[in-house]
C-alpha cells in the first residue's frame, strides 16, 4: 500500500531519474516485491515472457536427468514441505 509521502507519481519520476545501468536491477526488485505480494500477478508475468528457444546444453541435459533420478529415487522434498519446515524453525 503506498502511503501518503509515496506516490505511483512520485515512483514514475523517480525511475525516470535513474541512470540507464540501474534500470535492470529495480526491475528485478520491483518483480520481487510483486511475486511476494501478488503472487497470481507474478504467475500472469511469468506466462507472457516470450518461450525460452535455446538449446540445451549437454550440462543442462545431465542437470535434469539427475534431478529426474532423484525425484524416481525419492531423494526430493516437495515445496509445500520445505515450507513448513521453515516455519517451523524460525
Amino acid at each position: 500500500m503506498l502511503t501518503s509521502k509515496i506516490s505511483r507519481e512520485y515512483m514514475h519520476k523517480f525511475v525516470d531519474w535513474l541512470p540507464e545501468c540501474e534500470l535492470e536491477a529495480v526491475h528485478w526488485t520491483l518483480l520481487a516485491c510483486l511475486k511476494r505480494r501478488e503472487p497470481f500477478a507474478w504467475k500472469w508475468k511469468m506466462m507472457t515472457l516470450p518461450e525460452d528457444d535455446e538449446e540445451l546444453t549437454e550440462e543442462e541435459i545431465l542437470a535434469i536427468e539427475e534431478g529426474n533420478e532423484d525425484i524416481r529415487a525419492g531423494r526430493v522434498v516437495p515445496h509445500e514441505e520445505v515450507i513448513k519446515r521453515l516455519w517451523t524453525t524460525s
